[in-house]
């Protein structure tokens, strides 16, 4: 036959956490005066006049983006870099034209196409350069 063996430790774990859950929950009911967290004590009636509640303001659509711009500002990006080492002119022009590539590439990115065409237009026109589109 076997014995059971008794560990009280483990047995009296659920008996004082039934107790002090109960103590809690009295300590909590005193200190709230018995009123629910969302109520108060004045509140018997609501009042006559809703309260008007702002509609959300819709949201904009987001930009969308024109393949056909996009591909004529790649285009105008790989002309100008394959022609700016064969250009003959000075490196201060050079580097104005750099300069202005890099602005049309970012309104590009920025999905700002006819900034950036017109700034890519202007930067091969400077180094000597007819724009393909």
């Amino acid at each position: 036959m076997k014995k059971s063996i008794r560990i009280p430790a483990v047995e009296g774990i659920p008996a004082r956490f039934a107790s002090l859950l109960v103590a809690a929950l009295a300590a909590t009911a005193v200190t709230a005066g018995s009123w629910p967290a969302f109520a108060q004590a004045g509140d018997a009636a609501p009042s006559a006049e809703p309260v008007p509640v702002a509609e959300p303001a819709p949201e904009p659509e987001p930009k969308k983006a024109e393949i056909a711009k996009a591909v004529t500002c790649q285009v105008l990006i790989s002309q100008f870099d394959d022609s700016l080492a064969a250009a003959k002119i000075d490196d201060a022009a050079k580097a104005g034209a750099r300069t202005m590539r890099g602005d049309g590439n970012k309104a590009c990115n920025a999905w700002d196409y006819d900034s950036g065409i017109g700034t890519l237009r202007v930067a091969l026109e400077t180094i000597g350069k007819k724009p393909i589109r």
